[in-house]
């Protein structure tokens, strides 16, 4: 009964952090918070894109960072005869990913950062965090 109930509980909160932000965009957020907005444009260059939300009357950079990773994977299978016996042989191989990671970047009418964050392909690559200290 209590693996049952232990188990119950580590699924739900389990569940309840699938849903969270990733830490480094939760860092890198708190981070940025405030900071003025020349800063992020020092850091990031000339954005891509810029939207806006109205709602919140923020304007938002939009930063796309190409990033490529790479995996080792299986590359294939062969089953055949060999000496005289059924073989089974896999070849392994580097496989390269290219992907596209985004970078938003939210503005007040203060000119401060009020939030930044990733979104999209593999931005585990990606260090959002500021260069300089506030």
């Amino acid at each position: 009964m209590k693996r049952m109930f232990a188990s119950a509980v580590c699924f739900a909160l389990l569940a309840g952090c699938s849903s969270m932000p990733n830490m480094p965009d939760m860092l890198a957020n708190s981070a940025w918070k405030g900071r003025p907005v020349t800063e992020a444009i020092d850091q990031f260059g000339a954005p891509s894109r810029i939207d806006s939300l109205v709602e919140k009357q923020w304007v938002v950079l939009v930063y796309y960072k190409s990033t490529a990773y790479k995996r080792r994977e299986a590359l294939g299978t062969h089953t055949g005869p060999q000496n005289g016996q059924i073989v089974h042989t896999e070849s392994w191989g580097d496989v390269t990913y290219n992907s596209g990671c985004e970078i938003h970047v939210a503005v007040n009418r203060q000119r401060q950062v009020a939030r930044i964050s990733t979104k999209g392909g593999y931005c585990g690559s990606v260090d959002i965090k500021p260069n300089k200290r506030a």
